[in-house]
């Protein structure tokens, strides 16, 4: 299928197009000051001049909290039964290209050893529809983890903003290109010209092929190091939930004696009590420990297991830590 236009007074059309056909429609939009991926019913919500949102798109596909069964005590035992997974056509608008990478990282862990019905089936209802960056900040780090605002993988459409506010539209999938058909009055036919992509400077510092060996050899899994570069976290979290990688949940039981839900949350490597043993026992007992867990799982364990990437240098870490621990300038030690 040749490349599309989506006009700038479509946009609400096709908005429109997507909640009339019962799907939900994604897209950055204002909330308390600040740019969030969030429900919108009007193009007039949507904003258009942003680096980042500043929560992952993740959280529709891998809720924050959900229920995944109900329990009712009885006298013979305990009756559980599962829920039912309601997925229906949910359409991001504006990911960023280092974002729509993620995808392929969190399918790898939701059908890695078992097959999760509560990630698959929301995501074969996504449609992801990445619009290209045309500005970028000192937290972009994407180039240097080998993206770039041109990487198309993930993206069902990519976008290609103009200077007069359209969008060339290329369909990456067959479900991009089935979205546009049956949403066909909102895209027309035509060219234009495309905006200059900002590409982050890679940082020439920052050796990943060192980095991956550093953490490989486990002589140096207990290094001073890490306290010393880690020691001013606070143990938030705030990087974990907004990283779209992350990917840790545990399930917990809330209700009374009788009755209640069984509920999938997500869960933080930050925590002190993410590896908190019934004993008492605390593995990862000091916080240095737990950031050093979440740097390996980015950049050992995690490309160690998978073909898809740990980190995406999408930068949100940074932009949110309250006291500036910067995830770069890790990576940037471990390379000398």
């Amino acid at each position: 299928m040749a490349d599309r236009i989506l006009k700038k007074e479509n946009l609400g059309k096709l908005v429109a197009s997507v909640n009339d056909k019962g799907g939900r429609f994604i897209a950055p939009s204002l909330d308390a000051r600040q740019v969030v991926f969030k429900d919108v019913t009007k193009a007039e919500e949507i904003v258009t001049d942003y680096i980042l949102a500043r929560n992952s798109y993740k959280e529709y596909v891998f809720p924050q909290t959900e229920v995944v069964a109900d329990f009712t005590v009885e006298k013979h035992g305990v009756d559980l039964k599962s829920r039912e997974v309601e997925a229906r056509e949910t359409v991001v608008f504006g990911a960023r290209p280092c974002e729509a990478t993620s995808l392929s990282s969190l399918r790898a862990i939701f059908t890695w050893d078992y097959i999760d019905e509560f990630y698959t089936k929301r995501e074969a209802t996504l449609v992801v529809i990445t619009v290209a960056c045309t500005k970028a900040d000192e937290a972009c780090f994407c180039t240097t983890v080998d993206l770039s605002p041109e990487t198309r993988a993930g993206s069902d459409l990519y976008l290609l903003e103009t200077e007069s506010g359209d969008y060339i539209v290329e369909a990456m999938t067959d479900k991009g290109r089935a979205f546009v058909e049956r949403h066909k009055d909102a895209f027309s036919e035509g060219a234009a010209k495309a905006k200059t992509l900002v590409m982050p400077e890679r940082i020439g510092t920052i050796d990943l092929e060192k980095v991956s060996a550093r953490l490989k050899d486990k002589g140096h899994y207990d290094d001073q190091v890490w306290a010393r570069l880690t020691r001013k976290c606070i143990g938030c979290g705030a990087c974990t939930f907004v990283c779209p990688t992350c990917h840790c949940f545990d399930i917990t039981d809330e209700g009374t004696a009788f009755a209640g839900e069984r509920r999938k949350n997500w869960d933080a490597c930050q925590y002190d009590t993410f590896t908190l043993h019934a004993s008492g026992h605390n593995p990862r007992h000091y916080q240095y420990q737990r950031w050093r867990n979440r740097f390996m799982c980015k950049f050992n364990f995690y490309p160690g297991k998978f073909a898809s990437k740990g980190c995406v240098g999408c930068g949100r870490c940074i932009r949110v830590c309250p006291v500036r621990l910067d995830i770069t300038e890790v990576m940037e030690e471990f390379s000398r």
